[in-house]
């Protein structure tokens, strides 16, 4: 049931490159046509500065590709077989396929990330290490021909939360922090962190029970990469990412931009308008 076979040669380097551009091109499309969609739909969009804007269309992008991590990672966690009873090298065709568009994605969110920096002039430290780790470790998938793929596709799970940060974001932004809807988006938000927490002491475990293996099996350079972002997953992003989004349940402000306060007015048709406070 849950065998996929994406029947392609993945030792080719062709093809590797194709599925990473398809999976660049297929996000940046996704990132494009929320600029499209927002503009016509949401007054609340159209009022955002453009870094903002930037910023939104982000967000969902994020979120699609968080609902590819939930799949695939779901997937490889309770169902594939392979995967499953070879925590260290199986391989699957289907995991093939999500890494190397997830490598497309991480591509796409480096660019953007560092242009919207040099444009902007700003910078977000822990978001340019996840996405530095994030980028360099699934690419070296492809170089490291002894890794398996279970602890990478557990590994996109901990995108399990950011469907629910672009909607708390966008919903901020909007006004409606005090509503009951988002309050609960941020209340499951909080707990998603906290799984990703419980899930990043999976990793270890598996990593620890499999020590001998790992350690024969893999290039020293690529362990020692994957501990590395594992370490500061575990000690730094996800503590300090939690306590922000916690914080931010109690005190509702974009941290990303001016803590200025602002709130929405309903308008026509659902569209949603930004009004500062006097």
């Amino acid at each position: 049931m849950y065998s996929f076979d994406f029947d392609l040669d993945y030792s080719s380097w062709g093809i590797c490159f194709k599925l990473i551009a398809a999976g660049f091109l297929f996000y940046m499309g996704i990132f494009t046509f929320c600029h499209l969609l927002s503009v016509p739909l949401f007054s609340t969009y159209r009022a955002l500065s453009t870094r903002e804007k930037v910023f939104w269309d982000l967000a969902a992008t994020r979120a699609v590709f968080g609902v590819q991590c939930i799949i695939a990672g779901l997937i490889a966690l309770l169902f594939d077989p392979v995967l499953t009873a070879d925590k260290i090298t199986g391989r699957r065709g289907w995991s093939w396929f999500t890494i190397l568009t997830a490598v497309g994605f991480f591509l796409f969110e480096n660019i953007a990330l560092h242009v919207s920096n040099f444009v902007f002039w700003t910078f977000d430290a822990f978001l340019a290490v996840h996405h530095f780790f994030a980028f360099l470790g699934y690419f070296g998938v492809i170089f490291c021909s002894t890794a398996g793929h279970y602890l990478g596709m557990v590994t996109l799970l901990l995108e399990m939360s950011t469907p629910f940060t672009c909607v708390s974001w966008m919903l901020l932004k909007a006004g409606w922090s005090r509503t009951l809807f988002w309050k609960t988006n941020q209340w499951l938000m909080i707990h998603l962190f906290h799984c990703r927490m419980v899930l990043t002491y999976h990793l270890w475990w598996v990593s620890l029970y499999n020590w001998d293996r790992m350690v024969t099996t893999l290039p020293l350079a690529y362990l020692a990469f994957f501990l590395t972002g594992l370490a500061l997953v575990t000690l730094i992003l996800n503590p300090y990412w939690t306590y922000k989004k916690t914080h931010q349940l109690l005190t509702p402000v974009d941290w990303n931009f001016e803590p200025a306060s602002s709130k929405a007015t309903v308008v026509g048709n659902g569209g949603l308008i930004l009004k500062k406070d006097n």
